[in-house]
């Protein structure tokens, strides 16, 4: 990735976390579950979006994503440890790690009525990279 991709990446994210959006638009649990390159699910884990507002590094209102349990194959593929947040705007959901500084980890993908697939991936000053894939699925 070239110097100036980078830039253009992050000043692109940095305007669109401009705003948030209530758990209303995410009520009840959900199952999250993260997928290698290969789409093999590493990490499973059962989550709770809140209406608190959670700490990050990238400009924009955040909310706490609650983590009620995990199922990993490997705890260092997706930090279900860490604290993770949520931001919604223009039918995208972002679920990630932000309180880490520049060393971002992201889940993000268009909103649909019970679900929703995208790519997970990093990105910092330094460089960016896609890591794999995930699901997130409204529990009945």
């Amino acid at each position: 990735m070239t110097k100036t991709l980078r830039k253009a990446l992050f000043v692109a994210t940095s305007l669109f976390l401009s705003s948030a959006a209530c758990s209303s638009e995410l009520p009840g649990k959900w199952i999250l579950t993260v997928e290698n390159p290969d789409h093999v699910v590493v990490t499973t884990l059962k989550v709770e979006f809140t209406d608190k507002q959670a700490r990050s590094c990238m400009s924009g209102e955040w909310k706490v994503v609650k983590v009620v349990s995990v199922k990993t194959q490997d705890k260092a593929f997706f930090p279900s440890s860490d604290h993770l947040s949520y931001s919604i705007e223009d039918n995208q959901l972002t679920i990630g790690r932000n309180e880490l500084c520049d060393a971002y980890l992201w889940l993000r993908g268009p909103l649909g009525d019970s679900s929703v697939k995208g790519d997970y991936y990093t990105f910092g000053l330094g460089s960016g990279s896609k890591l794999g894939y995930f699901d997130l699925s409204k529990t009945k």
